[in-house]
C-alpha cells in the first residue's frame, strides 16, 4: 500500500472519530430527552397500595422458601426507600427464620417443595411519604430522575413532569435459580394531591412500574405508555390537570411477562437496569445511570471504516 492510500485511510478514521465526538458532546441535548431539576413539586404521590399475585416454579431438588419484601430502592425525591407492610396473604403466609425487616413486623413468606409450582398473592401499604396515612399535604413523595439536568438552558426548558421507578419481577430468580417465576401480576392504587393553591397541569407517570412488562388496566385511562425511559419499559403515564387542594386517584395493573418471547432468567437488580436515555447518554465505560457501554462500539466503528477504506483501496 503506497503513502496516498495510507493518507486516506488516516482521513477517514479521523473524520469518523471527529463525528463520534460531535455526536456524544450532542447526545444529552439531542440524542434523548434531558430531564429538568426542579426545587419543588406542585403534586405529591401517597396511599400508595400493591397487590400482587405470582405463580413461582421450584426447580431444585430440595425444599425452598421465598418471601415478601418489606423494602424498596423507588428513587424518591429525599433518596429514601419506600418500605412496605403486609396487610394480606393469599393462602396465608408463615413467618419467616430469618428477618430482614424486623422493625417492619418481621419476614413472611411460603414453602414450596421441589418440582411444585406455587401460587401466592399478597397487598402491601407504604408507609412513610409515600404510604397510607402521610402527615400532612407536605409529608408527600415525588419521584424524581436521578440524571435530571440543572436548569441553566435560557431561555424556555421542556418539563417532563414526574418520573416513575422500575423493578425486574424476575429478579428472585437472580437471588436463588432455584425459584422459576412462571408469571406476575400486579395491580397499584395511589392518590395526586395538588399541593398548590392555584391549577396545576402536566405530565404524571406511575410511580412503581415492571419492566418487561404489560399494562393491562389503568383507572383513568393512560394519556401514553412512556417507552422512553427505560429498557423493556412501558410506563403508564396521564396528562392531568388539578385545582386547588385538589386530589385525584389513580389505579394500574401490569402482566409479566409482556409476551410468550420474554426471557425467563433475570439480568439486572433494580437498581442497575440501564434507561433508554442513559443508554443514548453513555459515552464510556457502564455504570449504574449509564448503560450501555458505548467505547467498544466506537473502536469497532472506527476499525470497520478503516478496514472498507483499505479494501476499497487495494
Amino acid at each position: 500500500m503506497n503513502i496516498n492510500k495510507i493518507c486516506v485511510v488516516l482521513i477517514v478514521l479521523v473524520a469518523f472519530i471527529g463525528i463520534i465526538g460531535s455526536n456524544s458532546d450532542n447526545n444529552a441535548v439531542y440524542g434523548a430527552t434531558t430531564w429538568i431539576k426542579y426545587n419543588q413539586s406542585n403534586v405529591g404521590l401517597s396511599n400508595l397500595v400493591a397487590t400482587i399475585t405470582v405463580t413461582i416454579k421450584n426447580r431444585g431438588s430440595h425444599v425452598e422458601y421465598f418471601k415478601i419484601s418489606n423494602v424498596y430502592q423507588g428513587s424518591l425525591a429525599d433518596d429514601s426507600t419506600i418500605k412496605w407492610v403486609v396487610y394480606d396473604t393469599n393462602p396465608s403466609a408463615v413467618k419467616m427464620v430469618d428477618a430482614v425487616s424486623p422493625e417492619l413486623g418481621g419476614d413472611w413468606g411460603w414453602k414450596i417443595q421441589p418440582g411444585q409450582t406455587k401460587t401466592v398473592s399478597f397487598t402491601v401499604y407504604a408507609l412513610g411519604s409515600m404510604g397510607v396515612y402521610p402527615n400532612g399535604a407536605s409529608d408527600q413523595a415525588v419521584i424524581v430522575n436521578e440524571n435530571a439536568s440543572d436548569s441553566i438552558y435560557w431561555p424556555i426548558i421542556p418539563d417532563p413532569g414526574i418520573d416513575a421507578s422500575w423493578f425486574q419481577p424476575n429478579e428472585i430468580e437472580i437471588l436463588n435459580p432455584n425459584l422459576d417465576l412462571k408469571s406476575w401480576k400486579g395491580t397499584f392504587t395511589f392518590k395526586l394531591t395538588n399541593r398548590a393553591d392555584n391549577c396545576v397541569s402536566g405530565i404524571i407517570r406511575a410511580p412503581v412500574v415492571p419492566t418487561d412488562s404489560k399494562l393491562i388496566y389503568s383507572n383513568p385511562h393512560v394519556t401514553f405508555k412512556d417507552k422512553d425511559i427505560v429498557m423493556n419499559g412501558a410506563i403508564a403515564a396521564w396528562d392531568v390537570t388539578l385545582g386547588a387542594d385538589c386530589t385525584k386517584w389513580f389505579t394500574y395493573t401490569y402482566y409479566w411477562p409482556c409476551s410468550s418471547s420474554s426471557s425467563s432468567t433475570g439480568k439486572y437488580t433494580s437498581a442497575s437496569v440501564p434507561t433508554a436515555s442513559a443508554a443514548s447518554d453513555n459515552a464510556s465505560a457502564s455504570t449504574k445511570n449509564t448503560g450501555i457501554p458505548y467505547f467498544p462500539f466506537v473502536i469497532g466503528g472506527i476499525l470497520a471504516a478503516g478496514g472498507l477504506a483499505y479494501a476499497r483501496l487495494r
